[in-house]
């Protein structure tokens, strides 16, 4: 097994609409060795918001903006006044929407949204933050009401805690337009994203999209070491059987919260007979999902990765939804 190759990561390609606390702390981090930079948190939401309580922007000294906190509503009044707190070093509580002074910037969801600007954020926990999100681990950011950030659990009744998770990590091992269709897909939708291969012709391709990591498949028997975890998804697309049965057989020893397999009803019906003959359990055998897709029979590649890729993001929600007891 060889790594072909390993692309830059999509930070550096797609800075503004930034999604991920990971990404937009390491922004964050980045501009901060070189000038102030202030942290928007937004600390609620009412209604119809676009982001989520903890969603992070970054905004420099120059107005440079890494993250966004509306549908473009009211981003750039945000970033004037995250300027105005870094010159003059006080933190600033602001409230869009219902309820707000600011009566020139309706929300047109008709809700509100509140942040906090934080001029002087700590080094250290923002540093820890982002480093524990990049080793793959959960972490939550607490706020006190003056302003002070602190990692882990609280129990402090004024605090306010966001709750981070990895970023959603795709592992597609296969060959042909499904396993590339998509891989482009979810690159396109910022998910680190690691194509594993067994022909020529697909590995050129696949490095022509900038996949983030590219991988040779070589024998069936000899396969890459496995470094999926909890926050991973894994993707069969081959159609042979050899691959099949010890590319499902690794993946079902490993944490990843997802597996799935393409191919038909009765092709997956093979495949969970043949994991039983080498001793998968039913429980272990009904962690593969086939046919995979929200929508049933999509046959053209592009389509079917649409469909694929929306089932994987709902089991994603579905994990970080399902277990807030995990985070650090």
């Amino acid at each position: 097994m060889l790594r072909v190759s390993e692309g830059e990561h999509s930070s550096s390609r797609f800075t503004t609409y930034l999604e991920h606390a990971q990404d937009v702390l390491g922004q964050w981090i980045d501009w901060s060795q070189k000038s102030k930079v202030a942290l928007v948190i937004v600390t609620s939401t009412v209604g119809g918001a676009v982001r989520m309580p903890g969603a992070l922007m970054a905004v420099s000294e120059t107005g440079e903006s890494c993250g966004y906190i509306s549908g473009g509503c009211i981003d750039a009044d945000v970033v004037n006044h995250a300027r105005e707190a870094l010159r003059s070093g006080q933190a600033a509580w602001l409230r869009y929407g219902n309820g707000s002074p600011f009566m020139d910037l309706p929300l047109p969801c008709g809700g509100a949204i509140e942040i906090c600007v934080l001029p002087n954020a700590k080094d250290d926990i923002l540093r820890a933050c982002h480093y524990r999100l990049a080793s793959r681990l959960t972490v939550t950011l607490n706020l006190s009401e003056t302003g002070d950030l602190r990692l882990g659990q609280s129990t402090v009744a004024s605090e306010l805690s966001f709750p981070y998770t990895p970023k959603l990590r795709l592992r597609i091992a296969g060959r042909g337009a499904d396993s590339l269709a998509l891989a482009r897909l979810a690159m396109a939708s910022g998910i680190q994203t690691e194509l594993q291969l067994r022909d020529g012709i697909d590995i050129q391709d696949a490095q022509q999209l900038g996949i983030d990591q590219v991988t040779k498949l070589t024998v069936p028997t000899s396969l890459p070491e496995l470094n999926d975890d909890p926050w991973t998804a894994f993707l069969l697309a081959f159609h042979d059987v050899d691959w099949e049965q010890q590319l499902l057989a690794q993946a079902l020893n490993g944490p990843a919260f997802y597996i799935g397999a393409v191919g038909s009803k009765k092709t997956h019906a093979r495949r969970c007979e043949g994991l039983r003959k080498v001793g998968f359990t039913e429980r272990q055998i009904n962690r593969v999902r086939g046919p995979v897709g929200l929508i049933p029979s999509m046959r053209d590649a592009s389509m079917l990765a649409v469909s694929v890729l929306a089932e994987i993001v709902e089991a994603y929600q579905s994990k970080v939804q399902f277990h807030p007891a995990h985070f650090y």
